[in-house]
């Protein structure tokens, strides 16, 4: 089974105007209401190209039943941990007219040590071997830095495979637990390594560094530039596809969701960051975090050029 990690629920509003102008009241605005998050967004996106899989995480009492109904109409199997409040909301305006996109993101609510500690008992009982943990998105507010890498060390000694996706502190201090997979952002590499990173080269030399830590597989995504993946003696670049641009949000999400399904399914290193970059253009295409179209998806890997870096 593969359990992507939801620290980060939220509500997420769309809205889709011509032209924004700042200060007007627009009404009979177009929107759509979902529920959202960066484990749901990849746990989306890995059960749209075939494959069984469960989101676990922390739920506010709210919205859980939401979130579970939700979960259920994907075919996502949810398994929550309940706590007291209500989901952030964040909101999206798309102005179609001039192909802009305007993101707003909500503070979640703060948590407290002793939550931490109650999931990580949660989630210990649900690992066993062979199953694969995607650990994406930052940590609540009140959660300790070394929340991911506690919980990937439990993963290490259930004999699992996991995936980090995450920044600053949480970056830093998961990559000491070694996860077998990290995907970082050129701004996030940048951050862990406390300087600016330019050009390709010099973007290998310090994914090579994390790979140095005893990490087996890392993704370094560069957004419509593609990604650079790094993997034994294996450094290659991939080129994202041309395609037209609808919404971003998700995108690495989708590219998460790829690189999972490709190990799984024991594709060659190269194929597996085809169908990573094949779904994160997929999802560019349509609005809405974790929203591919599985024969676009085929037919974008072929043309996602992969080359020696």
């Amino acid at each position: 089974m593969i359990y992507t990690v939801l620290l980060n629920p939220s509500l997420d509003v769309y809205f889709g105007v011509g032209e924004m102008q700042l200060g007007s009241t627009r009404t009979g605005v177009p929107s759509q209401l979902f529920p959202a998050g960066k484990g749901l967004n990849v746990a989306k996106v890995v059960r749209a190209l075939g494959e069984e899989v469960c989101v676990t995480g922390i739920m506010p009492d709210s919205n859980r039943a939401w979130f579970e109904k939700y979960c259920e109409s994907r075919k996502i199997v949810p398994r929550f941990f309940s706590i007291e409040g209500h989901a952030r909301v964040n909101a999206t305006i798309l102005e179609e007219e001039v192909g802009q996109v305007t993101h707003i993101s909500a503070t979640g609510p703060k948590m407290t040590t002793r939550v931490q500690e109650d999931l990580q008992r949660f989630v210990s009982e649900v690992m066993k071997p062979g199953d694969f943990w995607v650990f994406s998105g930052s940590i609540p507010t009140g959660f300790d830095n070394d929340a991911y890498s506690k919980l990937i060390r439990q993963c290490r000694q259930a004999k699992t495979t996991t995936l980090l996706d995450t920044s600053g502190a949480a970056l830093k201090m998961g990559v000491r637990a070694k996860p077998d997979m990290v995907k970082p952002n050129l701004t996030e590499l940048e951050g862990y390594f406390g300087e600016k990173v330019k050009g390709i080269r010099h973007i290998a030399l310090k994914g090579k560094k994390l790979l140095d830590t005893g990490i087996k597989y890392v993704f370094i995504s560069l957004g419509s530039d593609g990604l650079i993946a790094i993997h034994e003696n294996d450094c290659l670049l991939c080129s994202t596809p041309a395609v037209k641009v609808v919404d971003t949000v998700g995108c690495g999400d989708a590219l998460v969701a790829g690189l999972v399904v490709g190990e799984r399914r024991h594709f060659s290193f190269p194929e597996m960051c085809r169908l990573a970059v094949a779904c994160g253009s997929s999802n560019a295409m349509h609005p809405g975090p974790g929203n591919i179209v599985l024969e676009e998806v085929w037919q974008l890997m072929e043309e996602v050029t992969v080359e020696t870096a």
